[in-house]
């Protein structure tokens, strides 16, 4: 039996209540054999009264054996022992939710499901501590006011606003305390409203809120990581790679969006080829290509119907992440087409099954083989542990999110130009981005919203229609103020002017300077940032929509909010 099972102090404590009636009952039977009329009956009687200080024959006084009197002792103690031991465990409860309520520094999780399970699995794996909540109800329990970060990750399978609503009741308290969690998450089974409540949320330029898709995020975690080792691989990325995703899941779109937007980084004319394998695969596809720009654009991606078909070879990587897990680990194990490619070439997602990825392996411990190495098996949570942060988050929200794609964008541009990574501070990857030009970058986002009502415009999750363009006078005044907007944000990171530009020191050449009076090129930079707004919104599936279909005259747009440019700056 083991300790869990069967505590010491439990035992110890039965050995106590065995010793004090055995010494009793002894005791009692010598010290009162001559009374008359005693039965046994009596001697039980009195034994048992020792645990309350009543047995009369202990009570009053005189000589007693030495049984008696060590059983008149240890009894109430035990009785003592006892009845504190029941306190605890009654008011133990009560006193742990009167620490969690007045908790702070820590993260919410609500709700009992799957997504509610990883999230805070990846919060206590990066050392958070973590309070949970069935429900929106129990907020006030895990001291939602103390707490930094609150995600809700209830079941919406039958009503898609469950966790909606369970952020806007926190957000109500937190407003009613004046404390609580910075940032409010809901998690959104599906992308697509997920992207349009983002697009709703982004419009009214409050950080704080965020709506979340698990799969999403998990994803374009998985082709961050696929595609460094993809170029990283000795010899480069070959002329045309060749990968197929196996399903059509949120997680499989998810993955061929997040491929292709890694892969525009992966240098000159290599295309990554991308077969998409499901029945459903055509009308996936195409609507990946109508939302996604870097999927029509960037990738060769072909809808195949059935593994096998089509007529070409093996692909060098293949993922299986079938929607259904027991549907992927079949296809994995059973599909021995897939099996021909070089180490760690079949990537199977499991989730619910995720124990099942430490039985496969090939040391002598292992319960299942992983096909001499070409199986390599991928969690959830060892996904979201690959974007693990220093403050109580399980992911990057969404103005990080948007604030990556400006970057994003303005790498591959840059590239296309010919500049090398590293020529200047920007030409790096997000990860090494000084934290001046990330926070500008954020700043850009916060302050989009503004100048996008000025236009007349909005932002709406993309749907394949023609983007707007901003041209003549209207992108020139548009142009102006991102020119004024970014020299507001230099000065304020505490930038001075100078005639030669020195990062080290902080000195720009351009500070001061009208934007009428700059020189054409540095001007035509400032048209860009204009000019690359829609193919921004575009790499996170979303665009502008106009209010009204004619371009809004000057007299309307006036300044705008913080500017943000990655190095694309004058």
């Amino acid at each position: 039996m083991s300790r869990t099972s069967f505590p010491w102090t439990r035992l110890g404590f039965a050995a106590l209540v065995g010793v004090s009636l055995g010494l009793g009952w002894w005791g009692l039977a010598l010290d009162t054999s001559d009374l008359p009329g005693r039965t046994w009956y009596d001697v039980v009687y009195h034994d048992l009264q020792l645990f309350v200080m009543g047995a009369d024959p202990a009570s009053g006084g005189g000589e007693l054996s030495w049984q008696l009197q060590v059983a008149r002792f240890l009894a109430p103690g035990t009785a003592v022992y006892a009845l504190f031991e029941a306190a605890r465990a009654l008011f133990t409860g009560e006193i742990r939710r009167l620490r969690d309520r007045r908790a702070r520094g820590h993260a919410v999780v609500v709700g009992q499901t799957d997504a509610a399970d990883t999230v805070a699995a990846a919060l206590v794996a990066a050392g958070h501590r973590v309070l949970r909540t069935p429900d929106a109800a129990g907020l006030h329990d895990v001291g939602v006011t103390g707490a930094t970060v609150l995600y809700a990750c209830g079941d919406d399978s039958t009503d898609a606003t469950a966790n909606v609503l369970t952020v806007a009741e926190a957000e109500h308290a937190v407003r009613q305390a004046g404390q609580g969690p910075e940032r409010l998450y809901a998690h959104v089974s599906d992308p697509d409203l997920g992207v349009a409540l983002q697009a709703r949320h982004l419009s009214c330029a409050e950080p704080g809120v965020d709506f979340f898709t698990l799969d999403v995020i998990a994803a374009q975690a998985l082709a961050v990581r696929e595609v460094r080792r993809m170029v990283d691989a000795p010899g480069g990325p070959a002329p045309l790679t060749r990968v197929a995703v196996v399903g059509s899941g949120e997680f499989a779109k998810a993955l061929v969006v997040g491929l292709a937007r890694e892969w525009e980084l992966a240098g000159d004319s290599v295309r990554l080829a991308v077969d998409l394998v499901a029945d459903d695969a055509e009308r996936v596809a195409d609507a990946l290509r109508a939302r996604w720009s870097p999927v029509a654009e960037k990738i060769d991606l072909r809808a195949v119907p059935a593994l096998g078909a089509g007529g070409l070879g093996a692909p060098d990587v293949v993922y299986v992440c079938h929607a259904d897990e027991g549907t992927s680990l079949r296809v994995a194990l059973t599909a021995t087409r897939l099996w021909h490619g070089g180490p760690g070439s079949l990537v199977l997602l499991l989730d619910g099954l995720a124990g099942l990825t430490g039985a496969f392996g090939t040391e002598a411990s292992r319960v299942l083989d992983n096909l001499d190495g070409r199986l390599r098996t991928v969690t959830m949570r060892d996904l979201l542990a690959d974007v693990e942060r220093a403050d109580a988050r399980a992911h990057a929200d969404m103005y990080e999110r948007i604030a990556r794609a400006v970057h994003h964008v303005y790498l591959r541009n840059q590239r296309e130009r010919g500049v090398g990574w590293g020529e200047v501070p920007a030409m790096v990857r997000w990860e090494d981005l000084p934290e001046d030009l990330r926070a500008s970058n954020r700043g850009w986002v916060v302050g989009l919203p503004a100048r996008l009502a000025r236009m007349g415009a909005t932002i709406a999750p993309r749907d394949g229609a023609p983007e707007v363009v901003f041209e003549g006078a209207e992108l020139d005044k548009l142009a102006e103020a991102e020119h004024d907007l970014w020299e507001s944000v230099r000065v304020a990171q505490g930038w001075r002017s100078g005639p030669v530009r020195d990062d080290a020191a902080k000195v720009h050449p351009m500070i001061g300077v009208p934007w009428a009076e700059l020189p054409e090129a540095n001007r035509d930079k400032d048209r860009d940032v204009v000019r690359l707004l829609p193919e921004i919104l575009a790499e996170f599936g979303l665009e502008v929509v106009r209010f009204d279909e004619s371009p809004v005259g000057d007299e309307s747009l006036g300044d705008s909010g913080p500017v943000e440019r990655s190095g694309a700056a004058t």
